[in-house]
């Protein structure tokens, strides 16, 4: 007992003086890292801005800008003599992963060019986007382009989600520096409104899938162990009733398979044995692509369908471009859910019968 002790004893003073000694290298490490990327963007300052200056200032009424999820952080003056001739801003978005540049404009609304300060995306694929082959195509275009990827901005092969994401972050920067330079320093007036930037679907949670379901509704859940239908797990199980105890629907989450690991659908059905709507709780698959299945213009489809419906891709279900299986596992997914909610609504008290006719449509890989 007493060894035991000891050992913790030594082992508890080991945790500590290494947490001593990683704090102290922070605090060594962290300043100098801080310069580094200081120094970093100042130097890109000129990059993307190489006209003839006598240096840049930040503009110290500017606030931070956001939409969707894009921000833009900085904005610097570029100034010669007194005057403003530019600016150069800093802002950061999501690609394929995400990636932060300055960019450049003058006082015409004509960008100068952009710099990438960080990239994340796949290597020999995305990363491309930070190649002068592709970036120096931006120098030259306004502000009021449309910045459309295979139209106006060329497309990386093989990178389509990645040139996307840039050009909607160059579009909403170039945007934002070029109304601070004509509100504040007598930069060109533009020809539109702000540009719409559109935020990544998200997953729903159980509480707000439940209550867009079956809107005003009170809901129970079923305790009961988790089990399995046909390989899936039936994860949840709810009924929707009205204030005075009236069930008017029934609600199952199925677990199964995605294209990378699993995902979790809700699946709302009402007392006649209708879908009522589908809600995804967990999806994790490729940006741009499978991840369009969090789209209400896919999942949305499935409402109005009967619960014993097939549910088979493409035939019943509209596949997503480009993510034919994804398409089909979460259809699956859904008729697996949609059979098990129809014998909950039994069970409480719907005239409806149980089909056995649904089979798994998902194609191998």
């Amino acid at each position: 007992m007493k060894s035991m002790i000891k050992l913790g004893l030594i082992l508890a003073a080991y945790a500590a003086a290494a947490c001593v000694l990683l704090a102290m290298v922070n605090n060594v490490t962290a300043p100098v890292i801080a310069a580094a990327k200081a120094q970093e963007e100042t130097a890109g300052l000129a990059v993307c801005f190489p006209l003839d200056t006598d240096g840049f200032e930040a503009a110290k009424d500017f606030e931070p800008q956001v939409s969707g999820s894009i921000t833009v952080e900085n904005l610097y003056l570029a100034k010669k003599g007194s005057a403003v001739i530019g600016a150069v801003v800093k802002a950061t978005g999501p690609t394929y992963d995400k990636a932060t540049i300055l960019l450049g404009i003058d006082m015409n609304r004509t960008l100068t060019g952009i710099h990438f300060l960080s990239l994340t995306d796949t290597p020999g694929f995305g990363q491309r986007a930070a190649e002068p082959s592709f970036y120096e195509q931006f120098a030259g275009k306004s502000a009021d382009d449309a910045y459309e990827a295979g139209s106006d901005v060329d497309m990386i092969t093989g990178a389509t989600i990645t040139t996307r994401g840039v050009a909607q972050l160059v579009k909403y920067a170039a945007y934002i520096a070029a109304e601070y330079l004509a509100e504040h320093s007598g930069g060109a007036a533009g020809s539109g409104n702000a540009p719409v930037i559109t935020e990544a679907p998200s997953v729903f949670t159980y509480d707000t899938a439940c209550s867009s379901l079956f809107p005003d509704a009170v809901f129970t859940e079923i305790t009961e162990s988790a089990d399995s239908a046909e390989g899936y797990t039936i994860e949840k199980r709810y009924t929707a009733h009205t204030a005075d105890g009236t069930v008017i629907g029934t609600l199952v989450s199925v677990r199964g398979p995605a294209f990378n690991g699993t995902g979790v659908t809700l699946t709302g059905v009402d007392m006649n044995g209708i879908i009522t709507g589908v809600r995804i709780i967990e999806l994790n698959d490729t940006p741009g692509l499978g991840q369009r299945a969090l789209e209400e213009s896919f999942y949305g489809q499935f409402a109005g369908k009967p619960a014993e419906a097939a549910l088979a891709v493409p035939s019943d279900i509209d596949v997503i471009s480009g993510a034919t299986v994804t398409s089909a596992y979460i259809a699956d997914m859904v008729r697996v859910g949609a059979a098990e909610a129809v014998k909950l609504a039994i069970r409480n008290g719907a005239a409806l019968t149980v089909s056995d006719t649904h089979s798994a449509t998902t194609p191998a890989l």
